[in-house]
């Protein structure tokens, strides 16, 4: 009787916190591991917007692009960009125009150069054409910049 009655007071009652105690210690680690996570993601996102450029290092960008093709032994003519769209998070979208010349194999590195380059360019269109022996090559890149308040 005496055990019944000390099941009934202590440990009945015990194990029903207990459950409870682990069902919130559950809980409580879940929050704590997605907020670990939100903190190592909001780094990573730090590190990738530093890394995209201002709108004062465009041309800085475009000079690095000219190098690469007149190393590759390529042409370069006079490059056009778009009037930027704003974008969301005080980024902007650039896309301009990269027009070049020279022989095949030469057009296909510069493009291999460009999609493997730490900048963050990406090519959105290219248009490949013939003239006098040589391709002519017509790019357009996409890049984004940073807005002026985040400099």
């Amino acid at each position: 009787m005496l055990n019944l009655l000390v099941y009934g007071v202590v440990v009945a009652p015990a194990a029903r916190r207990l459950a409870a105690d682990r069902h919130q210690y559950g809980e409580l680690k879940k929050e704590y591991a997605e907020a670990v996570l939100f903190q190592k993601q909001k780094q990573l996102f730090a590190g990738l917007t530093a890394g995209i450029p201002a709108q004062k290092d465009v041309p800085l960008l475009i000079k690095d692009l000219v190098q690469t093709a007149r190393r590759l032994n390529l042409s370069v003519e006079a490059i056009n960009s778009d009037i930027p769209t704003p974008g969301s998070g005080g980024l902007t979208m650039l896309t301009f125009t990269f027009p070049a010349s020279g022989a095949y194999a030469d057009i296909k590195r510069f493009i291999y150069e460009v999609e493997t380059s730490d900048r963050i360019v990406g090519i959105q269109d290219v248009k490949l054409g013939s003239e006098k022996g040589r391709v002519k090559l017509q790019m357009k890149l996409v890049t984004y910049i940073r807005g002026e308040r985040e400099q």
